[in-house]
């Protein structure tokens, strides 16, 4: 989206082939994340930016060598994003196992009872969401506090434990090292409110019918119970267009998580200067 943006603003005609029907790819996600709802802004302006510069957008369509043929391009951006890394472990194919990015788009359900595989950001920021299932608003509260409708005791649970129990297993030592500082400090101090267990230092064995099998570093084996096993094991690029299209065009550009996966500022600075080489 920004590099249609830059290079519609240099005087170039630009088309943005989207397969989903909506802008926006995983910046979306944010949308259940509490306290990142705002990130969403940053689609909608973009959005706009498209719009006012006469960028034709496609969308529900899935480009592929034929379609790049036939529109004798001077130059392709690829930004095709990531798809989810799937851990080596039996048991995926159950049906109480649902991707991260399926649970934050409001795709897949999970149960009371939820596992986490991977401690990275969007680990950890999917169990933030769920674990913010069924607690009260800060309009809630407010009502509830002026009316004195409820004793302290209970509003601190009403805001403080939601309907869902969750833990998180990362084989590493540290959980969101993908996260900036400050905001990992939040996202933690958030889930150790809300009830969320970390385990770390602990290997995703095995899903079977009751939860997930787990090793800890001590050799230690147990299984988690759980009604639902959500993956969250990292992500890898999505550029099989980019071999079937290069040579087929005079530039071609590879940005994005389609090129390595990467945070958000990163990806909208590498569409940015993209637009500005086209």
């Amino acid at each position: 989206m920004k590099a249609a943006c830059v290079a519609a603003e240099r005087g170039h005609s630009v088309t943005l082939v989207e397969k989903s029907d909506r802008l926006g790819g995983q910046l979306l996600l944010n949308s259940r994340i509490p306290g990142r709802k705002e990130l969403v802004t940053v689609v909608h302006d973009m959005v706009k930016n498209l719009d006012a510069l006469g960028v034709k957008i496609l969308l529900n369509m899935e480009a592929d060598r034929d379609f790049v043929k036939k529109t004798a391009s001077d130059a392709v951006v690829l930004a095709t994003g990531a798809i989810p890394l799937i851990p080596d472990i039996s048991g995926l194919e159950g049906l109480n196992v649902v991707q991260a990015w399926d649970v934050l788009a409001g795709r897949a359900k999970v149960g009371g009872k939820v596992v986490i595989i991977g401690g990275n950001a969007v680990g950890l920021e999917t169990a933030l969401a769920l674990a913010n299932r069924g607690t009260i608003s800060p309009e809630a509260l407010y009502f509830l506090v002026a009316n004195r409708v409820e004793s302290p005791d209970t509003l601190e649970e009403l805001v403080n434990k939601g309907t869902c129990e969750i833990i998180v297993v990362e084989m590493t030592g540290s959980a969101g090292k993908d996260i900036g500082g400050s905001s990992r400090w939040t996202v933690n101090a958030e889930l150790k409110r809300l009830g969320v267990t970390v385990l770390k230092n602990t290997r995703a064995v095995a899903v079977n019918q009751t939860g997930l099998e787990i090793q800890k570093n001590s050799g230690e084996t147990e299984t988690l119970p759980a009604d639902s096993v959500v993956i969250s094991a990292g992500s890898r690029p999505e550029n099989r267009l980019f071999r079937e299209i290069e040579g087929l065009v005079p530039e071609l550009h590879l940005i994005g998580d389609a090129k390595e996966p990467r945070n958000a500022l990163e990806a909208v600075r590498e569409g940015f200067l993209a637009g500005l080489k086209i």
